[in-house]
């Protein structure tokens, strides 16, 4: 675990759409996902989650080019945002961070600074963000918790 780890993940959150098709369309090989279709396993709203990783990484200089990958990213699958928003889906950009414990009391533990243009490409296509800190590195255990909000 480095003080700067950090993961950017995808949670697509649909009314029918499967992960599988999620995954596919995406071409992205989900982490998590909890399908609407299934009677024995349906979420609190009855909608699909499909969650997956982007990116991951151990340092600032890392995460500046994780988040160019992104952008890239979302432009490759543009077509896919704006069916989501037609359909009624909803896309969130998750940013999980590993949080140092503090030295003493009042010392910065963590700052995250994001351009204009990088919010700008997440608002123009509909995509919300979430910026988590964790004490220690995001483990999928904790980052289940972001299918149930």
């Amino acid at each position: 675990m480095h003080d700067d780890s950090f993961s950017i993940d995808l949670l697509v959150r649909h009314p029918s759409r499967s992960p599988l098709r999620i995954s596919r369309a995406l071409s992205l090989k989900r982490s998590m996902a909890h399908d609407a279709g299934n009677k024995f396993r349906v979420p609190r709203d009855g909608r699909t989650y499909f969650r997956a990783t982007l990116q991951n990484g151990n340092s600032v200089s890392e995460f500046e080019r994780a988040l160019t990958k992104v952008v890239k990213f979302l432009r490759k699958n543009e077509s896919f945002w704006k069916d989501m928003m037609d359909e009624k889906g909803n896309v969130e950009l998750v940013l999980n961070h590993a949080i140092p414990p503090q030295e003493e009391k009042g010392d910065k533990c963590f700052e995250l600074s994001l351009t204009p243009a990088f919010c700008k490409h997440l608002s123009a296509r509909g995509i919300g963000l979430r910026i988590q800190g964790w004490q220690g590195y995001p483990n999928t255990k904790r980052s289940a918790a972001l299918l149930s909000t």
